[in-house]
């Protein structure tokens, strides 16, 4: 499972927005050396694009089944044959709305953000 590169784009876009950009991880490196970290029991820094990604994987997980982790290249050619949990939800779920659900979860990203202190407050 990966988030094509639409919706991985509108994901960084709203966090962008949100003024979080500086939480995110620089690069692949640097977001598996922090999810590795906190396997390990430590306490990485706060990254609103990771934490984004595992929350659709892991909601599109507990909506959709296990089929999720194949790699299906015939219905999925736009993303190496991956399924985009996003994509997933439009397809399944009536009524959603991938800019409207991302916007959402990035306003809860930094609300926290917020509380921590990882960004400024809004006045």
């Amino acid at each position: 499972m990966r988030i094509c590169k639409d919706h991985w784009s509108m994901c960084r876009a709203a966090i962008e927005e949100r003024g979080m950009s500086g939480l995110v991880a620089r690069d692949g490196k640097e977001a598996t050396d922090n999810a590795m970290e906190e396997l390990q029991g430590g306490n990485p820094p706060f990254d609103p694009l990771m934490s984004m990604n595992w929350h659709w994987s892991g909601e599109a997980m507990r909506c959709g089944g296990l089929y999720l982790m194949a790699v299906d290249p015939e219905n999925n050619p736009d993303n190496e044959g991956h399924y985009c949990p996003i994509c997933e939800f439009a397809k399944h779920s009536e009524g959603f709305e991938a800019k409207v659900a991302i916007d959402m979860i990035a306003d809860q990203m930094a609300d926290y953000a917020r509380a921590e202190g990882l960004i400024p407050q809004v006045s």
